[in-house]
């Protein structure tokens, strides 16, 4: 049974660290090996760098007068295919910008510097800030060491610092927003403001701040992400806001099938794995909105109950990627979050060895799962799903016998 049986012993964590060890470093060597000169995993990789190219040429076209290139994304991917020639060793698929405006705004200042630079501040960064966070929230300096060692080590992180993605970044605010809701909702919620670069992603915090009673960082956050949209208007001028709404939000028929074809296919969410069984659009986005409905329902009722905060966070993070409209590899950094959460917590309380095992494979398996490439790899969003219905069950049991000792001493006395 796997919440009774086969407790954790000092061989078992020994197993879990050689695995975790090969596998990441497995992880990172695939990952560094794509770039090699033929471009052996397809054209997305190529050449280090890919998606950051598309980040610093956006900021750079505002610098030279031409911002509204980045929203024709045929004429946009033709640009980065001009400008990085060099440093590419083949041309791009369709690369289009589809980030908020405010995102662009954050990223203004690393425009100022070269492409090869810019890369690596931005990544250096962005992992610190997730490790600071990590660090700070992790409790004592163990469980500290091992979150950092698990982060550096997990493949979803390869591939974020490898194609130059920000998940450190979304990670790092949707941690950090949440941990500080305790000691400043205000400043908490203010990181959950500038969460909305990443909308997607954003979709349950909401949710559970709603469903916490957490009023003052949901103003907060609010306040933040209007400040942010005004800021832009400002330095971009507001119709920037109705050109992306037109390009991103609400696309033309022929941009959406080419970002289909080279983007959310690509990707690992619901309604990816939908269109791979055979759904038609309809009904794959209808499929992706159920589980949206199902995931927000989960984290609702995990923030109106008392659960611990880690097992809120493992939740909220499991639920962020199900309800995604689109995921990538590199997202997958948020579950490897959480099933290191959940490793913790079965060291800390002698959990089961099977949480062991479900923690790992969370860990392993997401940045791996490309349901274009196995059928097998159709059952990753169940499997997230399942993974944070474990984890309810477990602390709801594991609350039990608590409760019961604390309510028989009551009687006793």
């Amino acid at each position: 049974m796997l919440f009774s049986t086969g407790r954790l012993t000092r061989q078992h964590l020994i197993l879990v660290a050689i695995v975790c060890s090969g596998v990441g470093l497995y992880g990172w060597g695939i990952f560094v090996a794509t770039f090699s000169h033929d471009g052996a995993l397809g054209p997305h990789y190529n050449a280090p760098g890919t998606d950051w190219m598309v980040f610093y040429a956006a900021v750079r076209t505002y610098f030279d007068g031409n911002l509204p290139l980045i929203f024709d994304g045929n004429a946009f991917t033709a640009h980065l295919n001009a400008r990085f020639a060099d440093w590419l060793t083949g041309p791009l698929p369709y690369h289009p910008w589809l980030y908020p405006p405010h995102f662009l705004l954050l990223l203004l200042p690393l425009g100022l510097l070269s492409f090869g630079v810019s890369y690596f501040t931005f990544i250096a960064i962005t992992l610190a800030a997730l490790c600071i966070v990590i660090w700070a929230f992790a409790g004592s300096g163990n469980a500290a060491r091992l979150q950092l060692g698990s982060l550096l080590l997990c493949p979803a992180a390869a591939i974020t610092a490898t194609v130059g993605q920000n998940a450190f970044l979304t990670a790092a605010l949707l941690l950090a927003g949440f941990r500080l809701l305790e000691r400043s909702p205000v400043l908490g919620g203010s990181l959950l403001g500038v969460l909305t670069i990443k909308p997607q992603f954003w979709l349950m915090t909401p949710v559970a701040l709603i469903a916490g009673g957490e009023w003052r960082a949901l103003l907060s956050a609010g306040i933040t992400a209007l400040a942010l949209l005004v800021a832009t208007a400002a330095v971009f001028g507001l119709d920037t806001w109705q050109k992306w709404f037109l390009t991103a939000v609400i696309p033309p028929r022929d941009v959406y099938q080419s970002w289909l074809e080279w983007g959310r296919m690509a990707g690992q969410s619901v309604y990816t794995c939908a269109r791979v069984l055979g759904a038609s659009d309809g009904l794959a986005n209808a499929a992706q909105a159920i589980a949206a409905l199902l995931a927000g329902s989960c984290v609702f009722w995990v923030f109106r109950c008392p659960f611990p905060s880690d097992v809120r966070l493992i939740v909220l993070l499991s639920a962020t990627l199900v309800a995604a409209p689109h995921v990538s590899p590199y997202d997958t950094v948020l579950v490897a979050i959480a099933a290191t959460l959940l490793f913790c917590r079965a060291i800390e309380h002698a959990l089961p060895f099977p949480y062991v095992i479900l923690a790992l494979a969370m860990w392993v398996l997401p940045p791996f799962s490309e349901p274009r490439s196995s059928r097998v790899m159709l059952l990753t969003p169940i499997l997230i799903g399942v993974f944070a219905v474990v984890v309810i069950v477990g602390a709801r049991m594991a609350a039990r016998p608590v409760a019961n000792t604390r309510q028989a001493a009551a009687q006793h006395r």
